[in-house]
């Protein structure tokens, strides 16, 4: 059922704020909707992804190759260098290949693509302030009601499927 371009949103928020764990909850709700997902994920830890060196992909990577691509039965595992850094629209461009109905970017905090923020603690609600183009907020328990009293967007709890009705609806 892939749209004409796919719907692309981000998950942003600080580190350890559940962003992983919220996008698979995601991708299982978007799947049951028949509804392919792509996924970009920000390394934001500094330093390359960490890849094992024990498969020949990686061995002709790590070699020198600029990139090194296995399909089999269907499924590809890609390892590659940019020359410099990788912009983000190349990357999107990339994943477009898959023809996915969605995309779902987790980290860039600085890019201009419609987001939601997850918030834990009170200090997470100068992101709030200083993003642009948020469209929800997920907020955890004992930050609901302070971020739903800051926020200018819909905010949704983050133990209820209160968002994922929300984001369909977007889509």
């Amino acid at each position: 059922m892939a749209l004409v371009n796919p719907f692309i949103f981000q998950v942003v928020g600080y580190q350890n704020r559940g962003k992983t764990t919220f996008i698979t909850n995601i991708i299982k709700q978007l799947r049951e909707a028949k509804l392919e997902t792509a996924v970009l994920k920000h390394h934001g830890h500094g330093g390359k992804p960490d890849v094992t060196a024990t498969k020949d992909s990686n061995k002709h990577f790590h070699a020198g190759a600029a990139a090194s691509l296995v399909e089999g039965d269907g499924t590809i595992e890609l390892l590659g260098n940019f020359k410099g850094k990788a912009p983000i629209t190349e990357l999107v461009q990339l994943l477009c290949l898959f023809l996915p109905d969605v995309i779902l970017i987790e980290g860039y905090k600085q890019e201009d693509f419609p987001k939601v923020i997850l918030i834990k603690e009170e200090s997470d609600l100068l992101l709030l302030e200083r993003l642009t183009n948020v469209k929800a907020a997920v907020a955890w328990p004992e930050c609901l009601e302070r971020t739903r009293n800051h926020a200018s967007v819909p905010v949704f709890p983050l133990d209820s499927d209160q968002f994922i009705t929300w984001f369909l609806e977007q889509i």
